[in-house]
């Protein structure tokens, strides 16, 4: 080639840069507080410190795998045979007893982490200017999938004096001919709460009502504490097509190996043509990897209760900490969690002499104390902030000493 070259800028696509994420600019953040160690609590993943560890079941079965040869190749994009019966068996005998016949195996596409699972849910019901209900306070994963796509967003309130319970009536009239479906996330991220039986019931009928398929974020299945019990949308005989979300990540301390799954329940055969769009759309990653894929069905028939139920004690034990902790924090206040591994934590602005909202005192905290938290304007329930509470032990009591500190020295 021949000739000078002019030198020109690339542009990135429009739908490339549609989606914003405020979390990765909590995550980016540099504190100016120097003389401290980072003490993040916005980092969703249990396994960052070591504290949380996953069963010897999976470590076995995928060590297994890496010395057969014939475990190495590609498999089918929505996922194995094995490990797509795995799924439905054991969503089935856990958390749909009462209706173990609406899981089944033909029904489920696996994902590159439950991540995949939400944009391919998504995506396929929505077309751009279609619109899909979302929660607020929220998981961000939803609003950025729809931004990416040209969906448009419509959230529902729930009810932080009601145990975070999604006002029913809002969602009635929140609904109208381009309304794809409803976003469900329960245990909820960032809330901590776990809702009763008879509320999801509530749910399911409205939607039944309205015609109005669910996409329900169930990652945290199960995942409650002591006088709790975790019900999934899976348990009601209802027409309703319901698009359940879960992987390996939470229950199996696996974050890492990105695998996730949805679940579809549609008894009355609804969802038929949305089914094969999911599965059209797993082209584009060839499903997740085949090593943890081959090593699924083991995982998941065989991981003891005990397992389950440490991890849970050791939640449970951290959640109280930090709520034992938080009642001598001047100006905040928070409900108890019931189950994952967040709590929402109100910013009583009265109290406090110079922070006026919880973007001012997630930066305040993090440049004075090193301590990192999720304001929850970026989760779209301004006034809260969110902590994740499974880090470490000796990580808590550090926050602990940390932030009653903070909320003294601005108090009032």
């Amino acid at each position: 080639m021949t000739g000078e070259h002019t030198p020109h800028k690339l542009p990135a696509s429009a739908m490339s840069l549609a989606g914003t994420s405020e979390m990765n600019a909590v995550f980016m953040r540099l504190s100016k507080c120097t003389d401290k160690t980072p003490l993040k609590l916005s980092i969703g993943d249990p396994t960052f410190d070591g504290n949380f560890k996953t069963t010897e079941v999976a470590v076995k079965a995928f060590h297994e795998c890496t010395h057969m040869p014939t475990k190495y190749s590609y498999q089918r994009s929505w996922g194995t045979v094995a490990a797509c019966n795995a799924v439905a068996e054991w969503w089935a005998v856990n958390f749909a007893p009462e209706n173990p016949a609406a899981c089944k195996a033909e029904n489920v596409v696996l994902t590159t982490g439950g991540a995949e699972a939400i944009v391919s849910s998504i995506t396929a019901l929505c077309d751009t200017n279609d619109n899909l209900l979302i929660p607020a306070p929220g998981f961000p994963a939803y609003t950025f999938c729809c931004d990416t796509f040209g969906i448009e967003k419509r959230f529902y309130n729930l009810l932080p004096d009601k145990n975070w319970e999604v006002d029913l009536e809002e969602v009635r009239n929140l609904v109208d001919d381009r309304t794809k479906a409803i976003v469900l996330n329960n245990p909820s991220n960032p809330c901590g709460s776990n809702w009763s039986r008879e509320h999801i019931e509530a749910i399911v009928k409205l939607c039944e009502e309205l015609k109005l398929p669910i996409i329900s974020d169930e990652i945290y299945c199960g995942m409650v504490f002591r006088g709790q019990v975790f019900t999934s949308v899976a348990q009601f005989k209802s027409p309703v097509p319901r698009f359940i979300i879960c992987g390996l990540a939470k229950n199996f301390m696996l974050p890492g190996w990105r695998v996730g799954w949805i679940m579809l329940v549609d008894p009355a055969g609804h969802a038929t043509d949305v089914l094969k769009g999911m599965q059209n759309l797993s082209m584009q990653t060839l499903g997740p990897n085949t090593l943890a894929q081959h090593a699924m069905p083991e995982i998941l028939k065989n991981t003891t209760k005990d397992f389950y139920a440490r991890n849970i004690e050791m939640l449970e034990a951290n959640a109280k900490l930090f709520v034992d902790g938080l009642r001598k924090c001047h100006g905040l206040s928070c409900a108890e969690p019931q189950g994952a591994m967040y709590i929402m934590v109100r910013i009583h602005f009265d109290q406090f002499k110079d922070i006026k909202t919880d973007i001012d005192f997630y930066k305040a905290l993090e440049d004075e104390k090193n301590v990192q938290v999720v304001p929850g304007s970026y989760m779209r329930m301004p006034g809260f902030f969110r902590i994740c509470f499974t880090r470490d032990r000796r990580v808590l009591e550090e926050v602990m000493k940390r932030l009653p500190a903070f909320c003294e020295r601005h108090r009032k």
